[in-house]
């Protein structure tokens, strides 16, 4: 893939994820009042504006079509309950974009993905806010963001409770969570879509969630339900399957070889977990994401090193098969007769018989240069499975130049 081709799906990459981060917006903006727009406005409008600002200061071209720090700012926001206030999404967007983004040298460079390690720096500068969440449908004040805080589901399990959420509310997002994480069954659309026009790759997404399913399976949080039961509410309330669709297929941040993202996806599904489990925060996922990404490159080289080592193996295998064909061509027969190709041995032989006669009083020292030729053209012939004498060929060919029969 050339350097053109691989920029224009890189482009094209984050002009389908600006389009899958609209239905999660609308829905947010239906369940959590229209305060969540004002809340991604900020975040896209900041990330913009540092983004040309970066380029200006950098004395670098201004990039209108570089989306990756819109389409992670959104997605940033999207992990954030609606009740934020507005200096913590700007604060953090500037400083991810600048810090994570541009001080790596900027688009396509950078080795940690965006909204994650905004993520991270939002939860750890700022807990009580960035976990805030609100319930559906509560009044929420457009500029302020001042609300009645509500109990998440995983909070409730990490306290050893049990949620007390229906099936089909965990699927549609109806019950406290952040703005646009919890829409289990639209995030699943976006996930098939995106699949489906090729933007990602199932390598990544399916690997992560059987890992964090397994992990849930054997070693169950909630006590006293079968595991079936405490595996939907480990997966659901959470943020896995955002993680899994939104945060885990950026391509400056995720390996290129299938079976190194397969690696990728185990490593940042294991992770998840024992910080879901034994970390203080309830965003797992990105401490996990960040730590893997460090370690993007190394699985790619890895995995095509072995491609390499395979291919030479097979290399002289090749050769000896090569070697075997060609030696059957250059068989000789036990009475030393050579063999020669039929339709090369006629050709010389018809150009022998158009050369004009020699007079028959030819010295000893022509008659060898004559033979000397001979021999030269006949080594040049290609072997085939027609025999000739070759000495009785010499004979008649040295006959024939001196008049002979």
């Amino acid at each position: 893939m050339n350097s053109q081709t691989y920029k224009n799906n890189y482009r094209q990459h984050y002009d389908y994820m600006m389009l899958a981060l609209a239905p999660l917006i609308i829905c947010a903006s239906f369940i959590y009042s229209a305060r969540v727009l004002l809340v991604c406005g900020a975040a896209f409008i900041t990330a913009r504006i540092v983004d040309v600002a970066m380029a200006v200061i950098r004395k670098q071209e201004i990039d209108a079509d570089d989306k990756s720090s819109a389409v992670a700012a959104l997605t940033f926001a999207m992990m954030l309950p609606v009740s934020v206030p507005l200096y913590i999404v700007v604060v953090t967007v500037a400083l991810t974009v600048m810090v994570g983004k541009h001080a790596f040298g900027g688009k396509d460079s950078y080795p940690f993905s965006l909204a994650a390690l905004a993520m991270c720096v939002a939860a750890v500068n700022w807990p009580n806010e960035v976990f805030k969440a609100v319930a559906p449908l509560t009044s929420v004040n457009f500029w302020t963001g001042a609300a009645q805080s509500a109990l998440t589901g995983s909070s409730q399990i990490k306290l050893g409770g049990l949620p007390y959420i229906s099936t089909f509310d965990l699927l549609l997002g109806n019950h406290p969570a952040a703005m646009g994480s919890s829409f289990v069954l639209v995030i699943v659309a976006i996930g098939i879509f995106l699949l489906a026009t090729k933007q990602i790759t199932w390598h990544i997404p399916v690997s992560f969630l059987a890992t964090c399913t397994a992990f849930s399976l054997a070693f169950p949080r909630i006590y006293g339900v079968s595991r079936l039961y405490s595996l939907k509410y480990e997966i659901l309330c959470s943020a896995i399957v955002f993680y899994a669709v939104f945060m885990m297929n950026e391509p400056a941040t995720t390996p290129k070889n299938p079976r190194a993202k397969l690696v990728f996806g185990v490593l940042t599904g294991l992770l998840t977990m024992l910080f879901r489990y034994y970390g203080s925060y309830e965003i797992g996922g990105c401490f996990a994401l960040l730590l893997v990404n460090a370690t993007e490159g190394y699985w790619d080289r890895l995995f095509e090193k072995k491609t390499e080592d395979s291919t030479k193996e097979d290399k002289p295998a090749k050769e000896q098969v090569k070697a075997e064909k060609t030696a059957s061509k250059h068989q000789s027969e036990p009475n030393g007769k050579k063999l020669y190709r039929k339709e090369a041995v006629a050709e010389k032989t018809v150009k022998a018989v158009k050369q004009p006669k020699q007079p028959k009083e030819m010295d000893a020292t022509t008659t060898l240069d004559i033979i000397s030729r001979a021999e030269d053209e006949i080594d040049q012939v290609d072997f085939s499975t027609q025999t000739i004498d070759m000495e009785q060929a010499l004979r008649e060919f040295e006959e024939r130049y001196k008049g002979g029969k």
